[in-house]
């Protein structure tokens, strides 16, 4: 599994709104907004790629558990691997938690391994523009990171798919 722009877009507007972002941090989700997912029609033509969906309104976890009900396998993330703005701590702690998190967690979060509040922050944060979400075949993962890499992307792999468990997804 990877994932091709950070999370926390949806943390940094609603600190936008309280009036707390600071101009950087605001410039860098506006940047990951407009930045294009062009490379979903390279990758959608390969055969390496079993499954690519944009991250939205949903958040990662949301989009996720989609793939996860439709393939009947469930998913281990590593949540120090999935890319996220490095300033989302500051505003979780100041409660800039836009209010689709929580109506995201109550949809699907008895679907989800156990998490902290952090992670439940910056894994359920509804994306506006947000990445591409993509599963990779396990066997052709350096080709895929090497076509990511030649279409400007360098990409590293946050989980995988697994065979069906009683949640859907696992975060280590």
């Amino acid at each position: 599994m990877f994932l091709t722009k950070p999370l926390g877009v949806g943390i940094i507007t609603t600190a936008e709104k309280k009036g707390i972002a600071e101009d950087v941090h605001l410039q860098a989700a506006q940047n990951s907004m407009m930045s294009l997912n062009s490379i979903g029609s390279f990758l959608g033509q390969q055969g390496y790629v079993n499954a690519l969906t944009d991250v939205t309104g949903f958040g990662l976890l949301g989009h996720l558990k989609e793939i996860c009900e439709a393939s009947n396998l469930s998913a281990s993330i590593n949540y120090d691997l999935v890319p996220k703005f490095d300033f989302l701590k500051k505003y979780i702690a100041q409660q800039a938690i836009p209010g689709g998190t929580n109506r995201n967690w109550q949809s699907y979060g008895h679907t989800i391994s156990e998490l902290g509040a952090e992670q439940r922050a910056v894994l359920a944060d509804p994306q506006t523009s947000g990445g591409l979400l993509i599963s990779v075949d396990q066997n052709a993962v350096d080709q895929f990171i090497k076509d990511a890499a030649l279409q400007g992307l360098v990409l590293s792999e946050l989980g995988a798919m697994t065979k069906k468990r009683e949640k859907s997804i696992y975060i280590q």
